[in-house]
């Protein structure tokens, strides 16, 4: 008993911290441009939208964060440099630290629609899609690894690169070497 306790604690701290409603799409795809040519249409329904984080803006009862919305993975994470599909705003209930939700954070929400707000870009005047959020998941900057452009040797491919044999430079005791 004590070795199958062991092994169900292990399990569980091996699952995912990702929300069920991140993780799994609704049965329904609906995209923020359907929901801006025609938003009484969706008014009320299930979205599990993603994107980059523009803007945060507070007010007294709820924090708007501006989402340029981005297509999904199967896993909901948002695909950077993808097509853009609309912004939108999600809308978290209270006050939420602008600093949570930095510029350029990528960010998947699930919530219901509750219609579209008319704000300006620049001079241009705007239908946002508003989510009223129950989950959502702030997804980690991706690591960039900075790769050596050559190496001061070459790699090792084996005998089948050099069909007459190793070149002059890949033995250490050749007499130039000195």
């Amino acid at each position: 008993m004590f070795y199958f306790s062991v092994i169900c604690l292990w399990l569980t701290g091996c699952a995912s911290t990702l929300p069920r409603t991140i993780a799994e799409a609704p049965a329904e795809s609906i995209f923020a441009r359907q929901v801006q040519q025609t938003p009484d249409a969706y008014n009320g329904k299930r979205v599990r939208w993603g994107g980059e984080v523009l803007e945060v803006a507070n007010s007294e009862q709820h924090t708007d964060v501006l989402v340029l919305g981005r297509k999904l993975k199967q896993d909901g994470e948002p695909l950077e440099n993808s097509q853009v599909d609309a912004r939108f705003i999600a809308r978290f209930p209270g006050f939420r630290e602008p600093s949570e939700f930095p510029q350029g954070q990528r960010i998947t929400v699930s919530g219901i629609l509750s219609g579209v707000e008319v704000r300006n870009v620049g001079e241009y005047p705007y239908s946002y899609p508003v989510v009223n959020v129950n989950d959502a998941h702030r997804w980690p900057k991706k690591k960039v690894r900075d790769y050596h452009p050559y190496y001061p040797y070459p790699p090792y491919y084996g005998w089948r690169r050099y069909p007459g044999g190793y070149p002059w430079w890949a033995y250490p005791d050749y007499p130039y070497w000195w």
